[in-house]
């Protein structure tokens, strides 16, 4: 029997998913602030990690452990607090599911894409070759590596797998940022419009979060001082500086521009490396961007 989707959970339960690397620890951070609110960071990760590698390599299985361990964290969660609120790239592939149990709300929260893959980079993703014989089959884990990397991080099928391989790790990482974001919005498309929405963190001042939070279902009472020390204090920045692509080779930013020129453009970022290059020198901020197109706009635009 299908379970019913939890009605009287309608209007408490919202997620904030992404590529990772995107400000959704900042954004838990902020929501963890409001009284209303209790807010997660990538909680049950390993259960969220293989239900991502299942859907991504087309893996049939039963959700339904995956749900009821998510459900009882959200009961607790509602328990204390009026609204339940987790931001997690790993539930980046698990939308539809979410929302058929509880008519949940998403937040598709990107970032620049050259600025996400030098932050990528830095952490060592996908230095190691991957050990795959059949690219039309889901790689097999290996013994020592860390579970949660392995089932979490998209690698292409097929022959794309192939092309893949041949990449600089910055053409690597440039084809996961746009793969993760449009498997993000082929979700939302199959979504009502009402429950999704994406905001850009360059975009994501005082004013916007309190947009976003009646988005969601929640009255802020952060004001602007509260929001200033968290963006201030930068939550999860990490220890190393990223190699910016200010030092990419030129093959690294050619493969980056190919890998993300679609994505990067319906979402209004700039993407070429030279005049990305040439921001830094004027001391132009990252805000400078086109204006985010709407939900259905962005969505025609990769569609066509």
């Amino acid at each position: 029997m299908i379970p019913e989707p939890h009605q009287e959970l309608d209007g408490r339960v919202g997620f904030c998913v992404g590529t990772g690397r995107c400000g959704t620890t900042f954004l838990s951070e902020l929501a963890g602030l409001e009284p209303e609110v209790a807010s997660s960071h990538e909680r049950l990760r390993l259960a969220a990690t293989f239900h991502m590698f299942c859907k991504w390599h087309g893996i049939a299985i039963d959700a339904e452990g995956f749900l009821l361990d998510r459900e009882d964290a959200i009961r607790r969660d509602l328990m204390e607090r009026h609204f339940s609120f987790e931001c997690s790239a790993l539930l980046s592939h698990s939308l539809e599911e979410l929302f058929d149990r509880f008519r949940a709300r998403f937040l598709l929260l990107v970032r620049s894409p050259a600025e996400t893959v030098a932050s990528f980079a830095v952490r060592g993703w996908f230095l190691k070759p991957c050990a795959r014989r059949d690219p039309s089959l889901p790689p097999s884990y290996r013994e020592g590596e860390e579970p949660r990397h392995f089932l979490g991080r998209n690698i292409p099928h097929g022959a794309e797998f192939e092309r893949w391989t041949r990449l600089t790790q910055i053409g690597k990482l440039a084809w996961f940022w746009q793969a993760r974001t449009r498997a993000i919005l082929e979700q939302f498309s199959r979504l009502p419009e009402s429950h999704c929405r994406i905001v850009r963190l360059e975009d994501l001042d005082f004013p916007h979060y309190q947009d976003l939070a009646r988005f969601m279902g929640w009255q802020s009472r952060v004001d602007a001082f509260m929001f200033s020390e968290l963006a201030l204090a930068r939550p999860n920045a990490g220890p190393n500086p990223p190699r910016r692509f200010t030092d990419w080779s030129p093959l690294e930013a050619a493969e980056f521009e190919a890998e993300v020129a679609p994505v990067a453009e319906a979402l209004g970022y700039e993407f070429r490396v030279t005049t990305l290059k040439e921001r830094v020198n004027a001391r132009t901020t990252a805000s400078a961007e086109q204006p985010l197109s709407s939900l259905p706009a962005v969505l025609k635009q990769l569609s066509g």
